[in-house]
């Protein structure tokens, strides 16, 4: 059965894209990409390996998946292994280093990595690195009713303190503050936890960041428990989120943001990722009626920035599978897809000037001009419980709204983890 459906994956999901060259196109080496791309993302990330393609006189195959995770894991089961995989979580790129499945970037590679990005994206196994950081997305954003704000005279918050003034204002004047939903099939959960690592790391700063997404600090810790109940103050208060409990837990991730853009606003703020610009309905328009700000810090300096993004790590170290990867990691990458529209470049060289729109251009800026970057740290987790526990135990917070029930939960996933068995 796990064959059978492999090959099915294979068959609804491959993406073909050839450059033209002299020699036949059938001759070519193949190398096979697997990631969460799919439909129209398939065929941008075609067009961003053409150039590639054509220069090494390859092809690359690239196969989507909806549920990359289990997927990923079936094929390794099977011993069928993609040339590279292009992973959401860093975390799970350091499981599978640890167990000996992933290749070490090339040294130059490697070095090119840590120049561009410091520590910000750890995909480190004994102090090897094993992905390069091809697509990013900003998460620390929040989406508001801009005219709305006009026409009430609302400013954008500078501090934490001054988004609950804002929040009971917009209250205060007969509205309902925030949207937020967080059904998301087998991943619902994940929006709360983006919630809970932005307010981490404001409230306690990146040194503690780091140490509680390596395990080193748990989830039963009274920092931990607080930031719970920071994020409880929202969707906890009665009437200070649209549709309440039953909406967060009920409505697509996709569709939160649908309320702010009625005749009568049912929402004015949302946070959410950047890449909620292709979800928003048909009524939004980004310049127009709405906007975005940072998350603000807790004391208004500078706010430290969320993200997250895709890492493509190598099964095997063929030189054209090691080309490709050094490819991905470069400032050249992406361009294809930025001509297209949705797209953000990690990389601090990329040129701005390849954005096909405003919209993906402001992100990019907002990206490489942030002093504090930290990804997300869910998927920085190992997967037991960034992918497990802390999604699940958001679920239970927002439901039952005992943080420290919710907590314990959440740190159970560290006992239960297992090794990986390749």
């Amino acid at each position: 059965m796990r064959l059978q459906r492999a090959s099915a994956l294979l068959i609804v999901g491959a993406v073909f894209a050839a450059g033209c060259s002299s020699e036949s196109v059938d001759e070519r080496p193949i190398i096979e990409v697997f990631g969460t791309f799919r439909e129209a993302d398939a065929a941008h990330f075609a067009a961003t390996v053409r150039p590639f393609e054509d220069e090494y006189g390859v092809n690359v195959r690239y196969v989507g998946s909806g549920s990359f995770v289990r997927d990923i894991r079936e094929r390794i089961a099977n011993a069928d292994y993609p040339d590279i995989a292009l992973v959401p979580q860093p975390g799970l790129v350091t499981e599978f280093a640890a167990a000996g499945l992933v290749r070490p970037l090339a040294a130059a590679t490697a070095d090119a990595q840590r120049a561009a990005y410091g520590d910000s994206v750890a995909a480190t196994f004994n102090g090897a690195l094993y992905g390069v950081w091809f697509k990013a997305s900003v998460k620390s954003l929040v989406w508001y009713r801009s005219d709305f704000f006009a026409t009430h005279g609302y400013e954008i918050p500078a501090s934490w303190t001054e988004l609950v003034e804002l929040t009971e204002q917009i209250e205060a004047d007969g509205m309902t503050p925030w949207c937020l939903s967080m059904e998301s099939f087998t991943a619902s959960g994940w929006v709360g936890t983006d919630w809970i690592e932005d307010i981490v790391l404001r409230e306690q700063g990146s040194d503690f960041y780091d140490d509680w997404v390596a395990g080193n600090i748990s989830f039963e810790d009274d920092a931990i428990v607080a930031a719970l109940e920071t994020f409880g103050a929202v969707v906890h208060t009665p009437g200070r989120v649209a549709g309440g409990t039953n909406r967060i837990l009920n409505t697509p991730w996709q569709r939160a943001q649908d309320p702010m853009f009625e005749e009568e606003p049912g929402c004015l703020l949302h946070r959410q990722a950047s890449f909620q610009e292709v979800h928003l309905p048909t009524a939004a328009s980004f310049g127009e009626n709405t906007k975005v700000f940072p998350l603000p810090s807790v004391d208004g300096t500078e706010p430290p920035l969320l993200v997250a993004g895709n890492l493509a790590t190598a099964f095997n170290d063929r030189p054209e599978v090691v080309s490709l990867i050094e490819f991905l990691g470069s400032a050249e990458a992406g361009k294809g897809w930025a001509s297209r529209g949705g797209f953000t470049s990690p990389h601090p060289e990329f040129n701005p000037d390849w954005y096909a729109n405003d919209f993906d251009r402001n992100i990019g800026e907002v990206l490489n001009q942030a002093r504090t970057l930290r990804f997300d740290g869910s998927d920085l987790m190992i997967p037991a419980v960034g992918t497990g526990t802390f999604w699940s135990g958001m679920l239970t917070y927002v439901r039952y709204g005992n943080a420290r029930d919710a907590a314990a939960e959440i740190q159970l996933g560290y006992a239960s983890a297992e090794p990986f068995d390749e």
